[in-house]
């Protein structure tokens, strides 16, 4: 049961009722399960993996076995996704009314296609959603639909939740209409205010770039603490010590049991986990149909095959985020010719698919769709070679935390020495095999993302942009029309950036 509105005046009754009746009594209280899911952002997944339909049977069948089964979404599942750079999300905010979930977090992924389309889609659920610590920059609000806060009732145990932005929602996701509080502050003030409506347990959720809240668990502030899924996390739960490391990406939904134990004349909260594999449930009927609506839309759009891969390659997550990769080559290539460019330098965060191409395999407009997912346009600029110096030294950096922000280019070929300190990598960068000069201006091209700022781009946020009729297609149809010249298709690295401490160089 979700509780919009709370009344203090009601649980503290409720409290002295409770209190009362355990003074002579053993606390008889059956058990309140939580359902936590996250970082589903695509309506299908790979052939013979489970996905949404799955889990709404599964939240089905779990609902019918207990009456007291809350289902608490973690997030990062509004974008980036193939059909959502069509629709901005909505789809996904249809398909989770439908499994109707009793609160949603705010993560720094439901903002891919901006802070104005993450406030319609907030507005359309029918189920609220929670950010305890990303207000309004102008005013220090709450975002319009969304609360600081929430109360979930099930039969008589109430649970407080408290979930976390991370602050990359403005610095990735462009979401500057916001910025985010202390993390201390936004618990304490939010704890405080839920204990006052006498809550029986708290639960902190944190967006994906939150790897370590303990001290909050075990000082006693919250009692769970519930992680984003994603990459590399090294826990995806903390229930009063108990550790979890599995989630949503392994295919498992996290359930946690609640309930008031009697001890030595004392109520004390009780926590168990376990961890519910969806691909053992079938798809449901209920939703099913819904998805494959969704799909067959999909199918009839980005199904054609537009070329034949003819040698095998990759867009690993890993291998994008801190290396030349051969499909960011060909992105920028792209994106280049298609512009007129003398460069073009494009974020590694904006390619998506974390999947290899084997040879033989026909490419399709939907693939190159979910390799480039967010909707990005691109832009022309004229940025001075130190304007494009300061870019590369930004992007190698973060190369070297495998962050979304390393750069992949296209006419420039950039060598940098890892050894040496931030802001000084670079050794050398050439263009159109020329030496780079600070002095003179380059046309060069970058996602329309880039152009605002965002990712840490600072520079490009002043530079002049150059008007180009180019500009207004998508990233991603104009590299499907790029694609389509080629009948094979065999992206390949260039040594277009190169790590000179790798390679045993010298400084040149």
């Amino acid at each position: 049961m979700r509780r919009w509105w709370t009344s203090v005046v009601v649980r503290k009754a409720a409290m002295a009722i409770a209190c009362l009746w355990f003074s002579t009594s053993a606390i008889a209280q059956d058990k309140v399960r939580v359902l936590y899911f996250s970082s589903f952002p695509e309506i299908m997944q790979k052939e013979g993996e489970p996905g949404l339909s799955h889990l709404a049977e599964l939240l089905d069948q779990e609902r019918a076995k207990n009456p007291n089964t809350l289902f608490i979404h973690g997030g990062a599942s509004l974008g980036p996704s193939v059909f959502g750079a069509m629709d901005n999300g909505a789809h996904m905010i249809d398909i989770l009314n439908a499994m109707a979930p009793d609160v949603m977090a705010v993560g720094k992924r439901e903002f891919s296609y901006g802070y104005d389309n993450f406030i319609l889609n907030a507005l359309s659920a029918t189920f609220p959603m929670v950010t305890s610590n990303m207000v309004t920059t102008d005013a220090g609000l709450p975002i319009d639909g969304t609360y600081p806060n929430f109360v979930l009732e099930a039969g008589n145990f109430a649970i407080g939740v408290i979930a976390l932005t991370s602050a990359n929602a403005v610095a990735e996701y462009g979401a500057v209409q916001a910025s985010t509080v202390d993390t201390k502050q936004a618990i304490a003030e939010n704890v405080k205010s839920l204990r006052n409506e006498y809550v029986d347990a708290i639960v902190l959720l944190a967006d994906t770039d939150y790897d370590d809240l303990s001290e909050f668990r075990e000082n006693g502030m919250v009692d769970v603490v519930i992680y984003t899924h994603n990459f590399g996390n090294p826990q995806s739960l903390d229930a009063q010590g108990t550790i979890a490391t599995n989630g949503a990406l392994d295919g498992v939904v996290l359930a946690v049991d609640f309930w008031k134990a009697a001890e030595n004349g004392q109520e004390s909260l009780k926590t168990s986990v376990q961890e519910i594999p969806i691909g053992s449930f079938s798809s449901s009927p209920l939703l099913d149909p819904i998805i494959q609506t969704y799909q067959s839309r999909l199918e009839q759009i980005l199904g054609r095959g537009i070329s034949t891969v003819s040698e095998s390659f990759d867009t690993f997550r890993s291998n994008i985020r801190s290396r030349e990769n051969g499909f960011a080559n060909l992105v920028t290539d792209a994106l280049r010719e298609h512009l007129s460019a003398d460069a073009m330098i494009l974020n590694g965060g904006s390619i998506r698919g974390n999947v290899r191409y084997e040879a033989g395999y026909e490419i399709n407009r939907g693939d190159i769709q979910r390799e480039l997912p967010f909707g990005n346009r691109s832009a022309l600029l004229n940025l001075s070679g130190a304007a494009i110096l300061e870019t590369l030294e930004h992007g190698i950096d973060c190369g070297l935390r495998e962050d979304g922000c390393f750069v992949h280019v296209s006419n420039l070929t950039v060598r940098y020495d890892s050894r040496k300190p931030k802001g000084s990598r670079v050794v050398s960068v050439m263009i159109n095999g020329n030496p780079l000069q600070e002095t003179e201006l380059y046309r060069v091209a970058v996602s329309d993302f880039m152009a605002e700022g965002n990712d840490g781009f600072t520079i490009l946020a002043d530079a002049e942009k150059l008007a180009n009729e180019g500009t207004n297609q998508l990233i991603w149809n104009t590299v499907v029309r790029y694609v389509e010249k080629m009948p094979e298709l065999s992206p390949k690295t260039q040594g277009r950036v190169l790590d000179v401490a790798q390679q045993g160089a010298a400084r040149q």
